[in-house]
């Protein structure tokens, strides 16, 4: 049996790699429900509606729209049923730029960019 010495330096790399094998998995599946998300119409100009599909296990979601200085300028909660859950985000008055819907349902999260004409 051959002896292994590590490093501080290598600690620091093999630490992080056992915590992930040993610590709890989260498959790909358990973040996939979000990946689902969608915005439209993108590019938007009155309204835009954000679609979130149903999250085992989670009964809301909050959807909240950032400006581009990271503004948080809307921010609405979301019944969740077994189809999923819908929200309108009022977009009247806002700037033309690029904005950012983000969508969390417990530690799940998820980011579209949407353009506002």
């Amino acid at each position: 049996m051959r002896n292994i010495v590590f490093s501080p330096r290598m600690g620091l790399l093999v630490v992080p790699v056992l915590l992930e094998l040993w610590g709890p998995a989260a498959s790909a599946q358990d973040l996939a429900p979000l990946t689902d998300v969608s915005v439209y119409p993108n590019p938007a100009h009155i309204r835009a509606t954000v679609q979130v599909p149903a999250v085992p296990g989670m009964e809301t979601a909050t959807v909240t729209l950032t400006d581009a200085l990271g503004a948080t300028v809307f921010e609405q909660p979301v019944s969740l049923t077994e189809a999923g859950g819908t929200a309108e985000v009022p977009l009247l008055g806002r700037a033309p730029g690029l904005y950012r819907v983000q969508v969390r349902a417990g530690e799940q999260r998820v980011a579209r960019t949407l353009k506002v004409e």
